[in-house]
């Protein structure tokens, strides 16, 4: 005994209009009366297309100049870190050089007193 729903609402007329037909014929007679459509809202008032883009482009252009010194700045800092790299391969290499020669020095020192020792 499953009877179908009854849709909601007023049942539709067979020559009712859609939403946008009715939207369609309100403006074709307003139109034909003459009488423009209401306008609900008009624009910022304070927007002038000619002095908008000039502010945007000069903060476009501002941001590329920034951007342009950022990246100017990031080759110089990795141009450093590459010379104070090569120079701390240098000093690494001399420092080992420079602990070699102490140490061959103290083996000097230690033969040295030992032959003393044994002279005396």
């Amino acid at each position: 005994m499953d009877t179908p729903k009854r849709p909601r609402g007023r049942p539709r007329k067979p020559d009712a209009q859609t939403p946008a037909e009715r939207q369609r014929a309100y403006r074709a007679r307003l139109a034909a009366a003459g009488k423009a459509p209401p306008v609900r809202h008009i624009g910022d008032v304070a927007f002038d297309p000619e002095t908008q883009i000039v502010v945007e482009r000069a903060f476009f252009e501002e941001q590329r100049h920034t951007l342009h010194n950022a990246l100017l700045k990031i080759e110089r800092l990795d141009e450093d870190r590459a010379r104070l790299d090569r120079r701390n391969v240098y000093l690494e290499g001399e420092l080992k050089r420079l602990e070699q020669l102490h140490t061959i020095s103290l083996k000097e020192i230690v033969v040295l007193k030992q032959s003393l020792a044994v002279k005396k």
